[in-house]
């Protein structure tokens, strides 16, 4: 019991958790969010979690992402988008500027600064 509590000791931190909303209402389906969603899935693990969305009311951009606690919104995103969203945003935490959402981020850089600040206090935090 003691080895255990020493070895997790010495463990890097975990990444931060984040959770993925995809819109399944029926705008979104027919640019064929459930690929968009089945494409994520596939790389769901302990710390990404994804699952569908009922309307996320973003009906004239979809299929529209959601990345929590982040709070960053994707809109027209295909099942080629995927993997850079996966890489750039969740990897490395920099959103994917062409596929924001510009109802939400009308200031890119604003943006920027909250997620960096957000990995400070997580860095930090024991």
């Amino acid at each position: 019991m003691g080895e255990s509590s020493a070895n997790s000791a010495a463990s890097p931190p975990s990444p931060q958790r984040r959770f993925i909303q995809v819109c399944q209402y029926r705008s979104c389906q027919r640019f064929h969010s459930a690929d968009v969603l089945a494409a994520l899935k596939q790389h769901a693990h302990a710390d990404l979690m994804v699952s569908a969305s009922s309307c996320l009311g973003q009906c004239g951009s979809g299929p529209t992402v959601r990345v929590a606690p982040d709070n960053v919104w994707y809109c027209r995103v295909r099942p080629r988008d995927v993997d850079e969203i996966l890489e750039q945003h969740i990897h490395q935490g920099k959103p994917v500027k062409r596929l924001l959402h510009p109802r939400f981020h009308p200031d890119y850089s604003r943006l920027m600064a909250r997620l960096a600040d957000q990995q400070d206090i997580t860095s930090e935090s024991p």
